[in-house]
């Protein structure tokens, strides 16, 4: 088990930070709806986000900290 901090950006214009155990195979749309977070999408360190699929246990390291920003989809761009 690995656990991470995610760093809520866009809350009502504070930051907001909530600890998040993680399991083997635990994946970004598993945290994001664990927090709660419809419209969301977890950041990469490195820049760019994670994929909704994409397996955050595997991706991350233990204590490391998370953004979770809100996304930014727009149809037929």
């Amino acid at each position: 088990m690995k656990e991470i901090t995610v760093a809520i950006a866009g809350t009502g214009g504070r930051q907001e930070y909530r600890d998040v155990r993680l399991m083997p195979g635990t994946r970004a749309r598993d945290i994001l709806a664990q927090l709660n977070l419809t419209g969301f999408q977890l950041m990469k360190p490195e820049g760019g986000a994670f994929g909704f699929n994409d397996d955050i246990y595997e991706a991350v390291a233990d204590k490391q900290k998370l953004f979770a920003a809100k996304a930014d989809v727009e149809a037929g761009a």
